[in-house]
């Protein structure tokens, strides 16, 4: 067989494994490759923030929203990143946006550094504030809504005795507002959450717990 045949049997059969393997993997996450595994470790870890005491007022959900719209939708910018000590510094760009963020895999924590022109000092006493960004509300409702949802005896229970069925809480799951206080998102089994959602004008009390890409609903309670 010449070379010519010999090339063409070969793109042939890379291409038929190109396919295969895209059809067995396309709902996957390619947590393995660089800029994933940087914005995984950041999601999965305290994000924490060192700013003044009279810079506070920004802590809101919006500001939260901007951070991990960069850290989920963003790119990292690995020529501008400076990873060659333990505390990698990585900048992360979207939407004409931009932050630097410190990372320590050893530590497992990650601190903002600067947001657009916006910059957090390395400095703490008591006029600072050293507190950790929680997830806003709409990026959690996506990380939850892309997860299969499971519903435990007990919480199936107490939602037919205040009259409601699953689809009310799934339907509803938007309005869900976490108490940070009273939840552990960054355990490493199970992270669970505690907050309430609203169904038909009337508040609910409810816990959930995520691990294997499930959303479980442990408990409900009327408010």
């Amino acid at each position: 067989m010449n070379f010519i045949n010999r090339l063409k049997f070969y793109l042939v059969g890379f291409s038929l494994g190109l396919v295969l393997i895209y059809t067995l993997f396309k709902d996957r996450e390619w947590d393995w490759l660089p800029e994933n595994k940087v914005k995984n470790f950041i999601l999965e870890n305290p994000v924490k923030i060192n700013l003044k005491k009279d810079q506070s007022h920004i802590l809101t959900d919006q500001f939260s929203k901007k951070i991990f719209d960069l850290i989920i939708n963003g790119n990292v910018n690995f020529s501008e990143s400076k990873t060659k000590s333990n505390d990698k510094k990585y900048l992360i760009e979207y939407d004409n946006s931009s932050g630097l963020f410190n990372v320590s895999f050893e530590d497992t924590i990650c601190r903002i550094i600067s947001i657009d022109n916006m910059f957090f000092k390395d400095i703490y006493g008591s006029e600072y504030l050293d507190t950790i960004v929680f997830m806003n509300r709409s990026n959690l409702f996506l990380k939850f809504d892309k997860m299969e949802k499971k519903f435990t005896n007990k919480f199936i229970s107490k939602v037919e005795k205040y009259g409601l069925n699953q689809e009310d809480i799934s339907k509803n799951l938007k309005s869900f507002n976490v108490n940070w206080e009273k939840s552990n998102p960054f355990s490493d089994l199970n992270p669970s959450y505690l907050g309430t959602i609203n169904i038909s004008n009337l508040q609910y009390e409810i816990s959930l717990e995520t691990g294997n890409n499930k959303l479980r609903f442990k408990n409900i309670n009327e408010n």
